[in-house]
């Protein structure tokens, strides 16, 4: 029987065997359901998805930038941050 101990903030590690056998990843979600005997059964909850629901109220998504783009926009922030300090 695999076990567990609360911790002071009312958390759990779940045993790695359990994990398996759930296939439990990080963010997943689990069910508690009480039985009639004070017994607790613990289910994964499947994701729902939106099926791209808000696909319309996003627009578009901007293009990824390249890494010489990434590093002149840090530049220009960092300078105009250090303007922003001396004024």
């Amino acid at each position: 029987m695999d076990s567990a101990s609360v911790t002071s903030k009312h958390q759990i590690t779940i045993p790695a065997k359990v994990r398996r056998s759930l296939n439990l990843h990080k963010g997943d979600r689990l069910a508690f359901e009480a039985g009639s005997d004070g017994a607790y059964v613990i289910r994964k909850v499947g994701n729902k998805k939106s099926d791209g629901a808000a696909v319309p109220y996003l627009g578009k998504r901007p293009k990824s930038l390249s890494a010489d783009a990434m590093a002149a926009a840090i530049g220009e922030g960092a300078v105009a941050s250090w303007k922003r300090r001396q004024a």
